[in-house]
C-alpha cells in the first residue's frame, strides 16, 4: 500500500492546520499531500478562533521565537498536534514541556516519511523519530528514578538539597542550619548517593522538582 492510499484509508476527510509564517513551508507540504484530495491542509501564522477543531496542527518551530511556539502549544494542548521544521534538541526540549505532543518531523523528513507520520498520527498513534525516543525514554527513566530516591532521602538530606538549589554554599547552609559546614558534606554525599546524581547542582535539581523548603 502507497503512502497516499494509507492516508485515504485512514483519514477519509481531515482537516491539517500549519501555523507558519513560511509560505515556502507550506508549498512545500502541499506538495508532499498531493495525491490525498481528503487531506485539507491550511497555513495560519497564529492560532485564530476556529482553528483548534483541525484534526491535526502542525506548527513550524523553526517560524517562531521560543515565547511564542511555547505560547502556541499550551493553547493546543487539547488538540493532536506535530512539530515540524523542528531540530533535534528542540524537538526534545518542547516534548519534555509538552510530552502530548503526537509527532515530529525534522527538516530533512522524507515525503514518504511525513506521509507515513501523518497517517499514523491521524490514526490515533505517534510518529517521533528513533533517536529521540530512546532520550525521552532515558529523561523518563532518570525522572522515575530520582523519584524513588527521593522518597530514600532523609528530611535533613532534602534541606539541604533544597538550600543548595537556593544557591547557598555549604557554609552559608551550616549557618542556616546550625550544623557544621563537615556534617553538611557528609549529607550531601550521602544524598547524591541516593540519588545517583554526580554533583551537587544535578542532586539540587531533582529534589527541588519534588520539595520545597517550607513543605520539609
Amino acid at each position: 500500500m502507497t503512502d497516499e492510499a494509507r492516508l485515504a484509508f485512514v483519514a477519509s476527510s481531515a482537516r491539517l492546520v500549519l501555523l507558519s509564517n513560511s509560505e515556502l513551508l507550506d508549498n512545500s507540504l502541499h506538495q508532499y499531500l498531493l495525491g490525498c484530495p481528503q487531506l485539507r491542509l491550511t497555513r495560519s501564522n497564529t492560532l485564530r478562533a476556529g482553528l483548534n477543531d483541525a484534526d491535526l496542527t502542525l506548527v513550524d518551530v523553526g517560524s517562531f521565537a521560543d515565547a511564542d511556539c511555547l505560547r502556541q502549544l499550551r493553547q493546543l494542548r487539547d488538540t493532536p498536534t506535530a512539530l515540524v521544521n523542528v531540530q533535534a534538541e528542540q524537538a526534545r526540549r518542547l516534548l519534555e514541556l509538552h510530552p502530548w505532543v503526537k509527532g515530529v518531523f525534522y527538516p530533512n523528513t522524507s515525503r514518504n516519511n511525513f506521509s507515513r507520520g501523518i497517517s499514523i498520527i491521524l490514526d490515533g498513534g505517534d510518529w517521533l523519530p528513533r533517536a529521540l525516543m530512546e532520550k525521552l525514554l532515558g529523561r523518563y527513566r532518570q525522572l522515575t528514578h530520582a523519584s524513588r530516591a527521593i522518597d530514600e532521602l532523609s528530611v535533613r538530606e532534602k534541606q539541604i538539597l533544597a538550600l543548595a538549589g537556593k544557591g547557598l554554599s555549604n557554609s552559608e547552609i551550616a549557618e542556616r542550619l546550625h550544623l557544621s559546614t563537615h556534617t553538611i558534606k557528609s549529607h550531601i554525599h550521602n544524598a547524591l548517593g541516593k540519588l545517583g546524581a554526580s554533583n551537587r547542582a544535578q542532586g539540587a535539581s531533582l529534589v527541588m522538582g519534588h520539595v520545597n523548603e517550607a513543605g520539609i
